[in-house]
């Protein structure tokens, strides 16, 4: 894992999970917006090869994606799509590609990575649920990764095993955390309690808090109508968390924008 550093270099996250339906690709998505809209520039890379969703959640159909680039159908730069001021790379939205050469999509992932070095502030990677070798891929490239968690005994189990895996190898590794589906802040407070302390008790580690996510219908209605939620609900007060979340974010990298000193609101 890279080191945390304050330098122009962009500072890389990965969002992961234990399990699928936890709301992952959602929480990459609308945390790359709130980043975006408080002034940084933005890039997230869709790392869940044959089953990219990102632009889904964007209303947005990508020209080209990494597998055809590596099989020679586009360039490197015609990679890069524009969702507003957000940019988005898909590894791969055809399942066919699921059989790809591990280690030739790990090296165009990371070209891809380097390619957006030059141009953003942060880039977000939304990896496949589990531990497999492209959300591995996506932890040995980032500074931090964002653990979703929700209050259900299956995907924190889901979640403390990936942890233990990861810490097996890197024991140094930081991982912070973001409640979803919460009832409200007490609850995700409880939710984050318990899985430190089952981590405390049997790993002897701790993650940090990043924020929560609301149980809303706002944002169930948001992700069928493909929209992020600053589009499709501009005055809704769950953008506070969101923003919560970027400005945590933002802390952690040591980054500053100007929007982000002017309070820019986005409500």
């Amino acid at each position: 894992m890279k080191n945390i550093s304050t330098s122009n270099q962009p500072f890389i996250i990965s969002v992961v999970s234990g399990k699928g339906g936890v709301g992952k690709t959602m929480t990459s998505v609308n945390t790359a917006e709130m980043l975006e809209s408080i002034g940084f520039r933005v890039a997230l890379v869709d790392a869940d090869i044959g089953l990219s969703n990102c632009s889904t959640f964007f209303n947005e159909q990508i020209s080209f994606s990494v597998a055809h680039w590596i099989q020679g159908e586009c360039g490197l730069e015609d990679l890069p799509h524009s969702c507003g001021n957000i940019t988005l790379v898909t590894g791969s939205d055809d399942p066919a590609h699921h059989t790809f050469d591990p280690d030739l999509m790990i090296d165009a992932l990371d070209q891809v990575v380097n390619f957006l070095s030059g141009d953003h502030d942060f880039i977000i990677i939304d990896t496949p649920a589990g531990v497999g070798e492209m959300t591995l891929w996506g932890l040995d490239r980032s500074n931090i990764s964002t653990l979703i968690l929700v209050d259900e005994p299956a995907a924190i189990s889901d979640v403390y095993r990936l942890c233990k895996y990861v810490y097996g190898i890197d024991p140094q590794y930081q991982f912070a955390g973001i409640m979803n589906f919460a009832h409200d802040e007490e609850s995700a407070q409880s939710t984050y309690d318990r899985f430190n302390n089952i981590l405390e008790y049997f790993l002897k580690k701790r993650i940090s808090y990043l924020g929560y996510i609301p149980a809303s219908i706002a944002i169930k209605n948001s992700v069928k109508d493909q929209r992020t939620m600053i589009k499709s609900n501009p005055g809704d007060p769950i953008l506070e968390e969101f923003r919560y979340i970027a400005e945590n974010i933002a802390g952690l990298a040591g980054k500053s924008s100007n929007l982000q000193a002017e309070a820019k609101p986005v409500l």
